[in-house]
């Protein structure tokens, strides 16, 4: 384990993007999103996937230099194409507008297709709420990367699709929260391969439908499958996705005959409090009521109550200071990405 500078890590990511042909603004974007990750301790969607980023570049499958583009606008509405650019880019970009939007017209959707993998759905719907709108972003795989069983099923047929939401408040942090609809995304299963760790009970069928905590089985021939979080109810707000991220937007859904894994559909949301009540006086009353959830008793030997995103800015916070733990492995795969694209092969360590 290598313990790396976040600033560092950061320049480093964005000349590599930048060799790949983006602009220096939108390679930034997509370094800063993937080491926030990493801050937070999201390594599932952190540096591990420059790798994959690069791969899919050299297969023409992901456009570095491509930019999204409005593709249609109604009123509070508007349809975005994002030609295959990172998709950090063009979540960026979709935030943006239905940033604009809510403060205009008090409520804004707004959809994407052919985006790259976006990543972390955090650091949108955080936008929004620090912009003092609520936030909803959810994203699936165009129908696509189908390795969640709809629940009672042993098939795979859905995507993690993750589902990301912030509510501002007043003079507190606000709740904000980012989960995959499975038990688990995929990148975490893959980091505990990596790593050579067993899962938790519960997130993993082998091919036969048993219950397996060898994560190696989800990426096999024949592969295993992901169990939706909850159950039935993270099977109903998987499909809820794949509707607004996938049928919505015109990306695609899950079907038969998918497209292509690393493209994404996206759905935003964005409300202005303002437009129902004082927004003073909403953002008082998300605080008392998260002051009354960490109010409650903790369990004996548990931490005390948290509110969502309380945890990841601690880490975050306590990263900066301290810096980044990266594993050997990707250490060692970033570090080929560098040398392929002709870059200083030294990780900024400690």
């Amino acid at each position: 384990m290598r313990t790396l500078r976040a600033d560092g890590l950061k320049s480093l990511v964005t000349l590599a993007f930048e060799r790949m042909g983006a602009r220096r603004e939108d390679a930034g974007q997509v370094a800063t999103a993937l080491v926030k990750a990493n801050l937070c301790d999201y390594a599932s969607h952190g540096v591990f996937r420059v790798a994959q980023y690069h791969e899919w570049w050299k297969k023409g499958l992901l456009h570095p230099a491509a930019q999204p583009t409005l593709e249609e606008e109604r009123g509070f509405a508007a349809r975005i194409d994002g030609h295959q650019a990172f998709g950090q880019v063009v979540a960026g970009f979709a935030t943006r507008l239905a940033l604009r939007k809510a403060q205009t017209a008090g409520i804004a959707v707004v959809t994407a297709r052919n985006s790259n993998h976006v990543g972390r759905l955090a650091d949108y719907a955080e936008a929004l709420k620090e912009a003092g709108l609520i936030g909803l972003v959810a994203v699936n795989d165009a129908g696509s990367g189908q390795s969640v069983v709809p629940w009672g099923g042993m098939e795979g047929r859905l995507s993690t699709n993750p589902i990301a939401v912030g509510i501002p408040a007043a003079s507190g942090p606000g709740i904000l929260f980012d989960f995959s609809t499975s038990a688990a995304a995929a990148g975490k299963v893959r980091q505990l391969l990596l790593h050579g760790e067993q899962a938790p009970d519960g997130w993993l069928i082998d091919s036969s439908g048993s219950p397996t905590r060898d994560p190696a089985r989800l990426f096999g021939d024949p592969p295993g499958f992901l169990l939706p979080a909850g159950g039935h109810r993270g099977y109903a707000l998987s499909l809820m996705v794949e509707a607004l991220s996938g049928i919505l937007s015109g990306a695609g859904f899950a079907n038969p005959n998918p497209g292509p894994e690393e493209l994404n559909g996206m759905f935003v949301l964005a409300l202005n409090p303002a437009w129902f009540l004082p927004a003073a006086q909403f953002g008082a009353e998300v605080d008392r009521l998260t002051d009354h959830m960490k109010s409650c008793r903790p369990m004996p030997g548990a931490d005390p109550v948290h509110i969502p995103g309380e945890r990841s800015r601690a880490q975050a916070a306590r990263r900066e200071r301290e810096g980044i733990p990266l594993d050997e492995k990707t250490c060692a795969v970033l570090v080929e990405v560098l040398k392929d694209l002709g870059l200083p092969e030294e990780l900024p360590c400690r």
